[in-house]
Formats: structure tokens, sequence, C-alpha cells
């Protein structure tokens, strides 16, 4: 059986290297940008890295304890709008906005749903 988190695995991976690309892109750029960007692509990324790891990981778990091949599936999909959401908001608008609130927020939510999902199926053995 190969696991569902593994497509998910596959594109946040294949997102996690478009986003260093954008980062060295804006940094060779250098003075062609506004001020706030180079900034913003590295906190895109970084943000990616803190919480992307951690999201699948949760997702593998908890398809692994036996959740419904939907939930798995609604999760990664879930997961791959809202970083494109966060991406995007950040690395085009300056300061606070809508993408990017409802990217950070949701990935949140999808974390604490998948979180609570594993102590579930951990505390009740699936």
């Amino acid at each position: 059986m190969i696991p569902i988190t593994l497509v998910y695995a596959g594109a946040m991976g294949l997102l996690s290297v478009l986003l260093a690309n954008y980062v060295l892109y804006i940094r060779l750029r250098g003075t062609s940008v506004p001020a706030w960007q180079p900034n913003a692509a590295e906190r895109v990324q970084a943000n990616f890295v803190e919480n992307v790891p951690l999201v699948l990981i949760l997702m593998y778990l908890v398809e692994v304890a036996g959740a419904p091949g939907l939930f798995v599936h609604g999760s990664g999909v879930s997961l791959v709008i809202l970083r494109l959401l966060h991406a995007w908001g950040l690395a085009r608008y300056e300061g606070a906005n809508y993408p990017r609130l409802i990217g950070a927020q949701g990935t949140f939510v999808l974390m604490s749903t998948l979180g609570m999902s594993a102590l579930y199926l951990g505390i009740t053995g699936g």
C-alpha cells in the first residue's frame, strides 16, 4: 500500500524548491524589487519550513493509524491550498492581507485538527 501522504509530501517538496528559488531570485534582483519583498520572501520560505514538516508527519501518522482516506486527502488538499495562499499573500502584498492570514491561520487549524486526530487515534487504538 502506498500512503496517500506520499502525494502531498511530493507536492510540498516541489513547492519548497519553488519557494527557495523565489528567495534566490529576489536576492539576485537586488535593487529592482520593493524594499519589503526580500524579507517577505524569506519569511514565506521560513514559515513553510517551520510548519509543513509537522503537518506532513501528522498526516502520515493519522493515515497509518487508520484515518479514512477522504480525511487524509482533504488534509493534503487543504495543506496545498493554504500554503499557496500564504506564499501568494506574503510575496505579493506588503503587510497584513487576507491570503496571508487565511494561509497561516488555516495551516494552524489543519495542524490542530490533525493533532487532535492523532491523539484520538492513539488513545483509542485506531
